[in-house]
């Protein structure tokens, strides 16, 4: 019995001293917490930190380098976050400090001297101030009235491709290019450069990304995106010939500056999620399939509709590899083992085709290997993977250097098979519909049950592949349209505008601005960053501080037609681009006609037509 108490004894000793040490650790961490707010030790230690970094690094360790589109424009920029905050303790009279900052700040004067009388060591006045607050500021010198300045990513296009973009949280790239940009910095040199070429973080990236093109997508997938309650769009357009990616859309989107308010769901990438792969796009590639076979095997082609076609699953199996639908490779702006790690949603068809053979062609793989392969079949042949990043632009010296288009080993590829390009073009027309200026629409839905955490759902899933002529490389474009399905077996009810008349709507344009895109890139000027702070709203504005003025300018001057004769074209587009008017261009060189002419009122116009010459050639005719 004795040692029975001893035992019971020593058990409620050993309680109590784990209850004491609980309580303890709440106490002190309340007490932490606490001192922390009203001292601000972790931001003071904060900007220490960076100032020894500085002063040690030099300003390019904390600055992350600029992200532009493929006509320099600004994608994403580091700004400095200014802040005010005031110690009590150094404060000479805090009446007087509450007016000069009251008469400089948009701050509540009876507040912040409400604060200042608490006795707190440390006060904050206000965040993200502008750069004319900070000189003002500055320039009072009042005692015990600091400035805190810390770096942060600005995106100034919102949500404009923001699902390629990424984002950065502490200056260390989470997804997307940003998360790309860090694998740089990590390898420290461009593959296949001398050593004069290493990556830091002053080193600009330029992208393939065209925020015209850009621009017109995001308003494609916002429209599909209203037709329905709970849709998902993407619409992705490539280049034919590169694999370059020159837009990129996602409805819903996030925005980059605030993404933390996003759920996971919201930040993932459809277009990198793996889904169901539609039969009509499996019937075309099996007999694309079947025309390669032919040809390696070293038969005569015949006409591809009267001929069986009897594929060998070996060859078959090398075109998928070839195409990379059933190999593992990854984007610069996301990494595909990531995706499917993170996929919480797994997709399978409502009714599987059991009267289809359809050999070895995949039933799963993400939108974007489905345009990739659609892409390599269409361009004649050649093996391309899909690309964000161009080149990356030393601040310093203004030398760009290109990068590798990926990691992987392109030896021994090139051509799948030489030759049957135009039976395979032919195989496509006869299935998709016929678009304005060549352009051919390929569409086809899927019902999917989608199994999650929550339960099953019955999901409409269309793709819409379109080929868009564009110069000597055509363009290819993949629309993605996820949405309920409460009647799985029925007809669905027709939307206000079909998927292929509203996305034909917008190939010419896109097709033009490729064009354009092609002849003017080598004379195309860096936008240059202004020296501002952080945006005072809050990110709720599109446009950095500083640039405000121009683009009011640039707004006052929208609504009558310029005088674009003696103009290139590419100045010519840069006046007209925020009308919608389509614009049509004949000949190289300078405009010497338009249509309508200037001065007409661009209000219900729906055409603009420009006929250029080189300077040459007008003064021979004359």
């Amino acid at each position: 019995m004795v040692k029975q108490s001893r035992l019971r004894v020593q058990k409620e000793k050993k309680r109590r001293r784990a209850l004491l040490s609980v309580f303890f650790i709440v106490v002190i961490t309340i007490v932490c917490w606490q001192v922390n707010k009203k001292i601000g030790i972790t931001a003071y230690l904060n900007e220490k930190i960076l100032t020894v970094k500085k002063s040690l690094y030099g300003q390019s360790v904390s600055t992350r380098g600029t992200v532009y589109d493929r006509n320099l424009k600004q994608i994403a920029v580091t700004l400095e976050r200014v802040s005010v905050y005031a110690r009590t303790k150094e404060v000479d009279s805090i009446p007087d400090t509450v007016e000069a900052l009251g008469a400089l700040l948009p701050i509540n004067k009876e507040r912040l001297q409400k604060k200042l009388e608490t006795g707190s060591l440390r006060v904050w006045v206000d965040e993200d101030i502008s750069q004319d607050q900070e000189i003002a500021v500055k320039e009072k010198q009042l005692p015990g009235v600091y400035l805190q300045h810390e770096q942060v990513r600005f995106y100034p296009n919102d949500t404009h491709a923001a699902h390629i973009i990424g984002y950065v949280d502490d200056n260390i790239g989470l997804a997307g290019i940003e998360f790309f940009y860090d694998r740089l910095l990590a390898n420290r040199e461009v593959e296949g450069k001398s050593t004069d070429s290493h990556l830091n973080q002053s080193q600009d990236l330029v992208l393939t990304i065209d925020l015209k093109i850009q621009r017109i997508l995001e308003d494609l997938v916002a429209d599909i995106g209203s037709w329905q309650r709970g849709i998902k769009v993407a619409a992705y357009v490539m280049e034919g010939a590169t694999g370059e990616i020159v837009g990129g859309a996602q409805y819903p989107g996030f925005n980059p500056n605030k993404f933390t308010q996003y759920s996971p769901q919201a930040l993932g990438n459809i277009f990198l999620q793996p889904t169901v792969v539609p039969d009509k796009f499996r019937r075309l590639f099996r007999d694309v399939a079947g025309i390669y076979s032919i040809l390696e095997a070293g038969s005569i082609l015949y006409p591809w509709s009267i001929q069986p076609v009897e594929t060998n699953l070996g060859r078959q199996l090398r075109l998928w590899e070839w195409q990379g639908m059933t190999e593992q490779w990854s984007t610069d702006f996301f990494a595909y083992d990531r995706a499917v790690e993170n996929r919480e949603i797994v997709y399978k068809p409502f009714i599987h085709s059991q009267r289809q053979s359809y050999g070895l062609v995949p039933e799963y793989t993400t939108p974007l290997k489905i345009q990739t392969a659609m892409t390599g079949i269409f361009n004649g042949g050649t093996k391309i993977r899909p690309h964000v990043v161009a080149a990356a632009s030393n601040q310093e010296t203004g030398k760009e250097y290109h990068l590798p288009v990926s990691q992987d080993e392109f030896k021994g590829y090139g051509r799948v098979i030489k030759g049957g390009a135009k039976e395979v073009g032919k195989l496509l027309r006869s299935q998709a519909s016929q678009g304005s200026s060549g352009t051919l629409l390929f569409e086809d839905e899927n019902i999917l049950v989608a199994q999650s955490a929550e339960g099953e759902q019955f999901l409409s899933s269309k793709m819409l592949f379109v080929l868009i002529p564009a110069d000597t490389s055509p363009l290819t474009m993949l629309v993605v349209v996820e949405g309920p399905a409460e009647h799985p077996v029925s007809k669905k009810k027709p939307t206000e505008q079909s998927l292929e008349k509203r996305v034909g709507q917008i190939v010419d344009r896109i097709s033009v601005l490729q064009q354009v895109a092609k002849s003017v890139s080598d004379v195309v000027e860096v936008e240059i960053q202004g020296e501002d702070n952080y945006p005072v709203d809050k990110h709720d504005g599109t446009v950095v501080p500083g640039h405000l003025e121009s683009q009011e300018k640039v707004k006052k001057a929208v609504g009558i037609m310029p005088d674009l004769k003696g103009l290139s074209l590419r100045k010519s587009f840069q006046l007209l681009q925020n009308n919608n008017v389509k614009i049509r261009f004949q000949g190289t060189g300078s405009v010497v006609s338009q249509k309508p002419l200037p001065g007409t009122p661009l209000k219900g116009l729906s055409e603009c037509i420009l006929i250029l010459e080189n300077v040459e050639d007008v003064e021979l005719k004359k």
